[in-house]
């Protein structure tokens, strides 16, 4: 009965802490920079959901089906969905945002698709004019767009890779442009690579992939970061080692003085 009711006062005492923890998660989660989340569901999420949230190749944002959406749209971005391409974006899970970042961008969502807020604009990018490689299909000036439209937010700005593998460097193969197109246009099962061609569901032209493919063959591999210089050694004995073994030297001495000293007295009041 005793521990019946430390429990019970255990249970009591506790309550208005968890409540007061899970009103200021809720109060967290509504008071995101709906702005700034606009800007982060551009950059991450509307490639896969649309600048409208309608869906392309992940799913429609419009009509979330939640009681509590913003919660549950915090836990799928942070966390991902297990066995389909949506990623855990969650710094937690090796994801890139933070939980602020999470925080607006679920803010944006609930507002800008429920039409309390103005939609976001996608950027305006410029194709750059790049010289097509030899013996290769496709214009990678157009595949920049595409790239940019399709691919940044998992393989990088400039191919360094993100949640995607690196695309920058050197392909091996005969034809690693048929390799790209064909990753690209089926996508890899199991993993969060989706299949991007129109005839497997995905929103791009066999134009578009050979554009892309070709884009993505003029990327300069990315160099390593340089590894910063090793201290400079001193020797198989270090100044901590030295200073150690003298203090223990000194700490002898002392000994040694105070034993002389009480040895020395003792004798002289025996004599």
């Amino acid at each position: 009965m005793r521990l019946l009711k430390l429990s019970i006062g255990a249970f009591l005492f506790l309550l208005p802490a968890v409540l007061l923890v899970g009103w200021s998660t809720a109060l967290a989660q509504a008071d995101g920079d709906s702005e700034r989340g606009g800007e982060l569901y551009i950059e991450n999420c509307a490639l896969c959901h649309g600048i409208d949230g309608t869906g392309r190749i992940g799913a429609n944002l419009e009509n979330f089906p939640a009681i509590d959406v913003g919660a549950v749209l915090a836990v799928t971005i942070a966390n991902g969905i297990e066995g389909t391409v949506m990623p855990a974006w969650g710094r937690a899970n090796g994801g890139p945002l933070s939980d602020n970042d999470i925080a607006d961008i679920s803010t944006y969502i609930q507002g800008a698709f429920a039409g309390s807020d103005p939609i976001a604009p996608a950027p305006i990018y410029s194709a750059p004019e790049i010289e097509p490689l030899p013996d290769i299909d496709g214009d990678p000036s157009a595949g920049a767009i595409v790239y940019q439209a399709n691919c940044v937010a998992c393989h990088g700005d400039k191919g360094q890779g993100r949640f995607g593998l690196p695309l920058a460097k050197s392909w091996s193969g005969n034809q690693p442009e048929v390799y790209i197109r064909s990753v690209a246009s089926d996508g890899i099962q199991g993993t969060i690579m989706p299949a991007w061609a129109l005839a497997n569901g995905g929103p791009l032209s066999e134009e578009d992939l050979a554009n892309v493919a070709a884009f993505i063959l003029t990327l300069s591999p990315v160099g390593t970061s340089p590894q910063p210089e090793a201290p400079p050694t001193e020797g198989p004995i270090s100044s901590n080692t030295v200073l150690l073994f003298l203090a223990f030297l000194l700490i002898l001495v002392i000994v040694g003085v105070i034993v002389g000293v009480v040895y020395y007295r003792r004798a002289r009041e025996s004599g």
